[in-house]
């Protein structure tokens, strides 16, 4: 029968035991973080040159400029974009400081009464390089497509588009349209090749759902991108104001030269 004696020797061997196994854990832990030796990787877990392989660091959403465009007027296009009609356009006039999304603090030249004012030096260095490109997408047979959400401008988006031999989406965004392509049309169709967004939120002040799908499909974007949005995922932005019919009219009449001028193009060199 098992004695009072024979229970507390038991239990001492086995402290012993545990603490010689501890000792050597942490003598190892000790090793590792000298470099001396390093503890054994779990099984079937990847090593560090199968990782520093395997990272990829995409670059094509980065905007870019044909070198052509960054060193002459290709299009002639950048006497059309002046300071004066701009602001006759109120193409300066963002939403309230309350509503400011905080990347786009870079693009406005401060606020009055409360409203948060563009700095139209910056929209048209910004405007003028979109124009170019959309310019330059149309002269090497590229499609483009106008998207809007406002019902005061749908009309007039989808009618320029149709002038220039362009299409537009005014309508409700259905999910999927580009990235579930097949399903839903049950045939495979050629994407467009750009899409310009003269408003980059939906009625409900959300982001276009286009925005992210076109992200996803590596489909570069032009973006009219107001005070209170958000420029995330667009390749080339253009901060103005994009609720007011008359500057939404003036960009239009731009991105309509801007097509005219690239197909010109195109007819006189191929």
């Amino acid at each position: 029968i098992p004695t009072f004696s024979m229970h507390c020797a038991a239990l001492r061997s086995l402290i012993r035991r545990v603490g010689a196994s501890g000792a050597r854990a942490l003598s190892g832990n000790a090793a590792a973080a000298d470099g001396s030796s390093a503890p054994s990787r779990p099984k079937g877990s990847p090593d560090a040159d199968t990782l520093q392989k395997g990272t990829v660091q995409p670059l094509v959403l980065r905007p870019y400029v044909a070198p052509e465009l960054e060193t002459e007027d290709l299009f002639g296009l950048h006497s059309l974009v002046n300071v004066d009609e701009m602001l006759e356009a109120r193409l300066h006039y963002g939403h309230k400081m309350g509503s400011l999304n905080a990347n786009m603090k870079w693009a406005l030249y401060g606020e009055r009464l409360g409203v948060c004012v563009f700095d139209l030096e910056i929209t048209r260095k910004h405007l003028i390089r979109a124009l170019d490109f959309v310019a330059y997408v149309v002269s090497r047979g590229g499609i483009i497509l106008f998207l809007s959400t406002h019902r005061d401008t749908m009309l007039n988006v989808e009618q320029m588009a149709e002038e220039v031999g362009q299409y537009a989406h005014v309508r409700f965004w259905q999910e999927g349209t580009l990235t579930n392509m097949k399903q839903l049309l049950g045939a495979t169709v050629r994407m467009p090749d750009t899409m310009v967004f003269l408003s980059t939120l939906t009625s409900m002040s959300e982001r276009h759902p286009a925005i992210i799908e076109a992200a996803k499909m590596t489909i570069p974007t032009v973006g009219i991108v107001d005070s209170n949005s958000d420029p995330a995922y667009l390749t080339y932005l253009v901060p103005a104001n994009d609720d007011s019919p008359e500057s939404v009219t003036y960009l239009l009449r731009l991105f309509k030269e801007a097509c005219q001028r690239g197909a010109a193009y195109r007819a006189k060199h191929t």
